[in-house]
């Protein structure tokens, strides 16, 4: 593969959490252009084995299975991406579901899942690999943590409440990571994405919910998971003494 960007990633390590979903097999083809070697990480190991085969760079690609909930998962994968790779520069965390429902008829057990996955998960993945970025930050290269958030962090999605308050969580934990690992020569980046083309809602359960997906779809030409794959690339590109801190990329149509 051939980079289509100003900068590159050659030498570059990294992991993408969540490597299955529509938006992290995006990533992980654009970072495979950029020339980086990328470790793919999700909970199934059929499609994992699938979207290696899809990327058809087997000398840098490796395939891990974890689910990003399960801490002892993820410190086993982490020791198997150092076998391989020998060092971790950058992590994107692209792992997330959805649910959504009027506030008074949600069932709480979704709450629990929504969290688990797209707020506990992430924060277990981010502490996993933080010791290997700052470490690779503290020799003097580039590192980076990037965390795919949501625009629901700015939007008030009605029947969305809880999903919304997640994103807005992860918003201001990067926020934070930023402060506390800047100086040390860690980047941290949120990039809230707007509708994207992924079956990210199309499981929802409740009618309100799933109508307003619909509505979406119907109305709104979304966001190539490729493209939004460029723009992280693109970012971990950067030159090191710059940090896209915070990016909210949305289709034009989208308000």
């Amino acid at each position: 593969m051939t980079t289509t960007f100003p900068f590159h990633l050659n030498a570059r390590h990294a992991v993408v959490v969540g490597a299955t979903g529509g938006i992290g097999s995006g990533v992980c083809r654009a970072l495979l252009a950029g020339g980086a070697s990328v470790a793919l990480v999700a909970r199934d190991m059929g499609s994992l084995r699938q979207l290696e085969q899809s990327l058809d760079a087997p000398q840098r690609t490796f395939s891990v299975g974890a689910d990003v909930t399960d801490t002892y998962q993820l410190a086993q994968a982490r020791d198997a991406i150092l076998d391989r790779f020998g060092s971790i520069d950058l992590v994107v965390i692209s792992t997330g579901i959805m649910v959504g429902s009027p506030f008074e008829e949600a069932i709480p057990a979704d709450w629990v899942s929504l969290i688990d996955v797209n707020l506990h998960g992430l924060l277990y993945a981010a502490q996993t690999f933080s010791s290997d970025l700052i470490d690779a930050a503290s020799a003097g290269g580039p590192s980076d943590l990037i965390l795919i958030g949501s625009i629901g962090s700015h939007i008030q999605y009605p029947n969305f409440s809880v999903f919304n308050a997640v994103s807005a969580a992860i918003a201001q934990l990067s926020r934070t990571l930023r402060s506390e690992y800047g100086r040390r020569g860690l980047r941290v980046h949120n990039i809230e994405p707007g509708f994207t083309r992924t079956t990210f809602g199309r499981n929802l359960r409740h009618e309100a919910a799933l109508q307003h997906w619909r509505n979406l779809e119907e109305t709104i030409n979304p966001l190539d998971p490729d493209d939004l794959g460029r723009i992280v690339a693109l970012t971990a590109a950067m030159p090191a003494g710059l940090n896209i801190a915070e990016m909210v990329v949305i289709p034009t149509e989208q308000e």
